[in-house]
């Protein structure tokens, strides 16, 4: 029942509400956020995009930004170099050699091993790297990759590729390939997507070598390959952020384990091929995705022992120790 004594209360009530201060919420703190670069054409801008469009990112606090494509790896690397990012996606004995030559950055993760490098001919007299000796072979130098694979040859089979071949340096592991198909090169050193975009424009096109099966043949483990490093000041920046990429790349890795499909096509447009192309080196085993945490002391030693076999081979000029990682 209102009563007289009631209607002043509610009186009273409704002025100190009015009277209250308005207490402003405050601002969610901003995201930590990182810039990172892609390389097309190829896999790493589906990748990358997944990661994002899936928010992998912000589910773990960090606010990855759009990546910027470069289709030169001469600029690619020059530029992480130069500090124009904060990680680059890439093969660990690149930034490897970066490191030594003083460049502040660290090994964060691999993300794919090394079925995805191969020597690719369409040659029926190439039945094994002993009938490359004298023959052309064309390869992307500048990526570091060519000196992996080099190093690995020689260990694994006592072939060294510069001395029993003449190399001719492409910018592009797609060059190489097209070297190849116009029988301009007898063989190339290559890696997915360029084999099967190789494979889909002539059938003949075949593996010689592929460098994640003679790992696992001469090794019994899989081949570290390639993976993200960052730079130094962006960890110093984002104190513990490893933490945080650690977990956004695992699930990003995962993610496009489960749904390739999904993810090459959302990211046709950035790819700059087919998504079918990528599907089929999917299917083929040379494309896969396999997270490797440097945190994990038996991912670390797996690149620490890939560095040594190098380094015994006089393709690095030391070993990685674990100063080169992000832990």
């Amino acid at each position: 029942m209102l009563t007289r004594r009631n209607f002043n209360f509610a009186l009273l009530g409704g002025a100190s509400a009015l009277a209250a201060p308005t207490i402003a919420r405050a601002a969610p703190p901003a995201l930590p956020k990182l810039t990172w670069a892609t390389f097309t054409p190829g896999f790493v801008p589906a990748f990358m995009q997944h990661t994002i469009n899936r928010g992998f990112d912000r589910e773990h606090g960090v606010q990855l930004a759009a990546p910027l494509p470069y289709s030169s790896l001469t600029s690619y690397y020059g530029d992480f170099v130069a500090g124009a990012f904060d990680m680059c996606f890439g093969s660990w004995e690149t930034f490897a050699v970066r490191s030594f030559g003083g460049v502040p950055m660290r090994y964060l993760c691999g993300i794919n091993p090394g079925d995805l490098l191969n020597i690719v001919t369409v040659s029926d007299k190439i039945q094994s790297l002993e009938d490359l000796r004298g023959k052309t072979v064309a390869a992307t130098t500048t990526s570091g990759t060519f000196r992996l694979l080099k190093g690995l040859v020689q260990k694994f089979y006592g072939f060294d590729l510069e001395k029993e071949t003449s190399i001719q340096t492409v910018d592009h592991p797609l060059a190489g390939v097209t070297l190849v198909l116009a029988d301009r090169a007898d063989a190339a050193v290559t890696w997915e997507p360029s084999v099967t975009m190789g494979m889909s424009r002539n059938p003949n096109l075949r593996v010689l070598l592929n460098m994640g099966e003679a790992y696992r043949k001469h090794e019994g483990a899989e081949m570290p390959f390639l993976g993200l490093a960052i730079r130094q000041e962006a960890l110093d920046r984002n104190p513990g952020i490893e933490q945080s990429l650690w977990r956004i790349f695992a699930n990003g890795a995962d993610a496009m384990n489960a749904e390739p499909r999904k993810a090459y096509e959302a990211a046709a447009s950035d790819i700059g091929l087919p998504p079918d192309i990528l599907i089929k080196a999917t299917e083929s085993g040379r494309l896969k995705y396999r997270f490797a945490s440097m945190a994990d002391e038996a991912d670390r030693n797996a690149v620490i022992r890939s560095s040594r076999i190098l380094a015994e081979a006089q393709g690095l000029q030391r070993a990685v120790d674990q100063k080169f990682f992000a832990i």
